[in-house]
């Protein structure tokens, strides 16, 4: 009988775990067995360190801090075990950059990794402050990070900030997310949106979609409402009806 490899020992061990500082509940989520040989395998091809602390958690995936060549990224892994079909499903169905892609159960949640790795070279290459994408494998992606050495950046519903200048950089990347980068973020709100350094940056854009999509405006009309009801509760200007009219270029006749 074959011996057990390095990784199927530590996988029954559990000792894995016990090094992520994480529930027994948590862990149980996110570390399945394919995730785990997923993260070992990306691991050694990105020549990762070590995994230093959550960040955040969610529902469909967990972010961490890790450390490579003493350098801090951001690790997203995508929970094979919440993250439902049909919940993502509606995302990538009618959006014709993947098209072509065989998606089934088994392998969606690997599209989702693939599909914001795409979203945000995209939002990069068109001046969107968002995370740089690395690579990604199957359910996971890595990033740049985002923060100082001591915290990773606030979200934006907790930030201390001028909420102004703020608006005004976010209803700035809502246009040209929408008319250069042709995409739709379809879950923008305070909670998808970091402050670092007097900047705003968007995250979390495994959901955003092509502005073909058959759901876009929808989706658009969605985010145009989340960041006008936050900015205003702030004290800012940000009729609903004014920002649509902006991101969509209709101020410019266009």
């Amino acid at each position: 009988m074959p011996e057990e490899s390095a990784l199927d020992q530590l996988l029954k061990s559990g000792e894995f775990l016990h090094h992520l500082d994480m529930d027994r509940k948590t862990a149980d989520l996110v570390f399945d067995r394919r995730t785990i040989k997923a993260l070992y395998e990306f691991m050694s091809s990105q020549h990762i360190d070590y995994v230093d602390f959550p960040i955040s958690a969610g529902k469909e995936s967990v972010v961490f801090k890790v450390i490579k060549d003493r350098k801090p990224l951001v690790l997203k892994i995508y929970k094979l075990s919440t993250l439902r079909f049909s919940t993502i499903w509606k995302y990538i169905e009618g959006d014709y950059r993947f098209a072509r892609e065989r998606i089934n159960r088994s392998n969606i949640v690997y599209i989702w990794a693939k599909k914001e790795y795409t979203n945000l070279h995209e939002m990069r290459k068109n001046g969107i402050l968002c995370p740089r994408p690395y690579d990604f494998h199957k359910n996971l992606l890595l990033m740049s990070y985002i923060g100082t050495k001591a915290t990773p950046a606030p979200r934006l519903k907790d930030a201390d900030c001028d909420f102004d200048n703020v608006y005004s950089e976010v209803r700035g990347f809502m246009r040209t997310l929408y008319q250069k980068a042709k995409l739709v973020h379809a879950d923008l709100s305070e909670y998808n949106i970091l402050y670092h350094r007097k900047h705003a940056y968007i995250v979390d854009v495994g959901q955003s979609v092509s502005r073909e999509h058959p759901a876009a405006d929808y989706f658009l009309e969605r985010d145009v409402r989340n960041i006008s009801i936050f900015f205003t509760k702030k004290g800012v200007e940000a009729p609903y009806e004014d920002l649509l009219r902006f991101v969509k270029g209709a101020d410019a006749g266009e």
